[in-house]
């Protein structure tokens, strides 16, 4: 049960709306001014302080020791992960002391804006949870903090899958250890997902690594409105990093490192739906091994999307280019094709060096992740220069 999106992927061939944040003007001496004066984003969102700033308060627990027959309470925690969520209303917290929780967990009421369900780590300890997760259909203002998220089923369906609207994934490490999709957002069928927020976590590792497949993705955004997907590491997947497919509105997608993936963000449609009003900026997306780093597709007759823009990123090394805006429908401006100079790359450290033309433009991304210190540019410049500006405009805008 749940909005499996899988089987209406495109050809391998070639309710609030906010406005996109519009390309910056590059004004030179402006821009470094600006810059000089402040850190960088990385050291903007130290997860350290933001995490203590929101110290968890348990109302709830889960043990793999415990039992399902237990009061929740510290001293008697229940046993699995799915007696915990049922057990919550808004407002409270439940808990996963260390260790590692197998079976799939559906979250089937969440909380308010005011008074958010939040499920999480007990503090200072480690818990993984082995399994699909799915958030259903009017299970809305939902948190998921802190925790390992292994989604293999035997289903091979998207985990975690999110049917519903206001909820945030923050501070997780997501995979499936290369058996299918992670991350779904929305369902034309099962739910629709409005303002999903998934932040400070890494998303790796998804997809089965077979050539040619085309559905294989760490982010599948397939019927959604406003969805920020920010500070987070994306690597290894086998397809995209980031899909948005078909119906995805009003997407933000900023300040991720994007590495390693069969292609780093495809913007698409199909069905007479086409994604739009995407807005992509300030990230690193490099090394993509099959095609673009950054690309949009529509099927032939298919309405092309709409002010879907890609400004301001550091672009790497995309088996077929950096951009791939043939199709129509997206508008590139002020990227840069730089290497960013990553500290291990194939070790999975993500630090950008100090001499990194990306570090002072886009922030130490891996740095905000990890809840380490930034580290501090060693040249203060934006790598949005004449020489390795790369900006095309679809045939769609000109």
């Amino acid at each position: 049960m749940g909005g499996n999106i899988k089987a209406n992927d495109h050809n391998p061939e070639p309710e609030v709306r906010r406005r996109p944040r519009r390309p910056r003007a590059m004004a030179a001496g402006l821009v470094l001014v600006l810059l000089a004066l402040a850190p960088s984003a990385g050291a903007q969102r130290d997860p350290a302080s933001a995490q203590a700033a929101r110290a968890t308060t348990c109302d709830r627990f889960a043990a793999p020791n415990g039992s399902d027959a237990a009061a929740g309470t510290l001293g008697d925690p229940f046993g699995t992960v799915q007696q915990l969520v049922n057990s919550l209303g808004p407002g409270q917290t439940g808990c996963l002391l260390a260790g590692t929780y197998a079976g799939a967990v559906r979250i089937a009421r969440g909380g308010s804006p005011s008074a958010r369900l939040v499920l999480a780590a007990y503090p200072g300890q480690h818990a993984d949870v082995v399994g699909r997760l799915e958030i259903t259909r009017g299970a809305n203002y939902v948190t998921v903090r802190g925790l390992s998220l292994d989604g293999a089923n035997a289903s091979q369906l998207e985990s975690p899958m999110i049917d519903s609207n206001h909820d945030t994934f923050s501070y997780d490490d997501v995979t499936n250890d290369h058996t299918g999709v992670c991350f779904g957002v929305g369902s034309a069928a099962w739910g629709w997902a409005t303002g999903t927020l998934i932040t400070h976590s890494r998303i790796h590792d998804c997809g089965q690594m077979t050539p040619g497949d085309n559905y294989q993705h760490g982010l599948y955004i397939g019927a959604a409105t406003d969805s920020r997907i920010e500070w987070n590491l994306i690597y290894d997947n086998a397809a995209r990093g980031i899909q948005l497919y078909p119906d995805a509105e009003y997407t933000t997608i900023d300040h991720n490192i994007i590495d390693g993936n069969g292609e780093g963000i495809l913007v698409s449609g199909t069905g007479g739906e086409a994604s739009s009003h995407t807005n992509i900026y300030d990230n690193v997306v490099s090394n993509s091994r099959v095609r673009h780093d950054v690309e949009s597709w529509w099927p032939k007759g298919n309405p092309v999307g709409v002010d879907n823009l890609v400004h301001d990123n550091c672009l790497w090394r995309g088996r077929e280019g950096a951009i791939g805006v043939t199709g129509g429908g997206l508008r590139a401006s002020n990227n840069a094709k730089v290497n960013p100079m990553f500290v291990n790359a194939r070790a999975h450290d993500y630090r950008l060096r100090p001499t990194s033309p990306c570090l002072f433009a886009v922030g130490d991304v891996a740095a905000a992740v990890d809840g380490i210190a930034a580290t501090i540019p060693v040249v203060k410049h934006t790598p949005f220069t004449p020489a390795t500006r790369h900006g095309v405009r679809s045939p769609a805008s000109r």
